[in-house]
């Protein structure tokens, strides 16, 4: 009678790390590097922090920058309203396992409210270091109403 309950448990076992595995890729397989984590409806995406934003009122923005260390806001301009941010692995042996360390994504979420033209301004530093800036990027915005 035990046995039967076993081997059903078995089974599931067996369904479950074969489901698990088909989300796995192997060194082998091809790219093996992710996207950076935008949430959806998303109207302008700059990739990253290269280029210029041009919004109306109420349209939503993602600046994407990966790196090794930290990427903070150092001036959020009026124009902008930060809805979050976001980190991911960008490759899929750090999101598996197999991996340590390595470059992550940062992802900065805005909205534009108010029209007029600034510059959002981030700057990348070590997270025991943050004074320290080893990068800035300046991202001219313009807002329409």
């Amino acid at each position: 009678m035990r046995l039967p309950r076993l081997l059903r448990l078995g089974g599931i076992a067996v369904a479950v790390l074969a489901l698990h595995a088909c989300d796995r890729v192997t060194p082998g397989d091809g790219d093996t590097s992710l996207p950076p984590p935008i949430p959806e409806g998303v109207a302008v995406v700059i990739d990253d922090g290269d280029g210029a934003a041009s919004l109306s009122v109420g349209q939503t923005m993602a600046v994407t920058l990966s790196s090794n260390f930290d990427w903070q806001i150092a001036t959020l301009p009026d124009q902008l309203a930060l809805l979050g941010t976001e980190t991911g692995p960008t490759d899929i042996s750090q999101r598996d396992g197999g991996a340590t360390g390595g470059a992550n994504w940062f992802v900065i979420h805005l909205k534009a409210v108010a029209p007029g033209d600034s510059e959002l301004v981030l700057v990348e530093a070590p997270g025991w270091e943050p004074e320290r800036h080893l990068q800035t990027v300046v991202i001219p915005v313009r807002v329409e109403p």
